[in-house]
């Protein structure tokens, strides 16, 4: 074999080796989860759909921007909707692509990310982080990701700064955040491998409810529950929705009794912060769970 040839055998075998979406960044995306569309947005790129818009807009303080198809709900996608966008990529959720993960992949190749790792105090810290950094390696983002990443850094630095000057430094924080139905009112209170418990950490905070880890990062409680949350601090975080739930607790004597509440230290957040986003949610998190320990 001559040197030509055998030059061109190894170009086609370095090739063959590459996968497809590594010599071409995606440029038409589907987001199947919220999260996901937030890592687009954050890197500069807008998906030509996305799973349950309306929801978005009610439950996170990220904003999509008009234009964007919606494909159905999170958890049951229109395959018709995803299809007549011929994206290049789709972008979803481990746990809820057990089904029709065949069927999406006749569609376009589909990137799963898993969320909710089984794991330690960070792993849903960590998969957050991974979650962008992985969607901006198929995008051709990947110094637009880790910027994201530096100012969500940044952020938590000087937001320790200013919970230090308000003597907050080391405080045990429990969040909640609306869960369960009016009729059967609940709320989810978040573990120790949770987002939410990584964001405290960073803050320079503890995690204020007792359970180390749940598979989805939270316990769901009802009112008697709350007894469980340590001295220090609780902060509400609920859609209007649940104001009517949250008063009807307050009237009550198992409310009163808490400690949080007999020492003034429960405060509420707004109710579309969402403990389940990518870097812009979070750092809207770490942000108001700052702001409401030291206004």
């Amino acid at each position: 074999m001559g040197l030509l040839a055998m030059c061109g055998a190894l170009l086609m075998t370095i090739s063959a080796a590459v996968p497809a979406h590594a010599a071409k960044p995606a440029k038409r995306v589907v987001a199947l989860e919220w999260e996901y569309v937030e890592d687009l947005l954050a890197t500069g790129v807008r998906p030509v759909g996305a799973a349950d818009l309306r929801g978005m807009k009610e439950w996170t303080a990220v904003s999509a921007p008009s234009g964007i198809t919606d494909v159905g709900t999170r958890q049951e996608p229109s395959l018709e909707r995803i299809a007549a966008l011929k994206p290049d990529l789709i972008v979803a959720t481990r746990f809820r692509t057990t089904r029709n993960l065949r069927q999406l992949k006749r569609i376009a190749p589909v990137l799963r990310l898993d969320a909710y790792p089984r794991g330690g105090k960070d792993a849903q810290y960590k998969a957050m982080l991974t979650g962008i950094r992985k969607i901006a390696a198929r995008t051709g983002k990947r110094s637009r990701a880790d910027a994201v990443i530096r100012d969500l850094d940044r952020t938590y630095a000087t937001l320790r700064k200013d919970l230090r000057r308000a003597g907050r430094d080391g405080s045990r924080v429990a969040m909640a955040s609306g869960g369960g139905t009016i009729g059967s009112p609940a709320v989810r209170m978040f573990t120790g491998n949770s987002l939410t418990a990584g964001v405290l950490r960073r803050l320079g905070l503890r995690n204020g409810w007792p359970t180390a880890k749940s598979p989805f990062g939270f316990s769901t409680v009802g009112l008697e529950g709350l007894v469980r949350v340590k001295p220090g601090w609780l902060v509400f975080a609920y859609p209007s929705r649940y104001a009517s739930v949250v008063r009807e607790w307050q009237s009550q004597s198992t409310w009163k009794s808490l400690d949080v509440v007999k020492q003034n230290r429960v405060r509420t957040i707004p109710g579309n912060t969402w403990p389940y986003g990518g870097p812009l949610s979070t750092k809207i998190l770490a942000q108001r769970l700052a702001g409401a320990l030291t206004r």
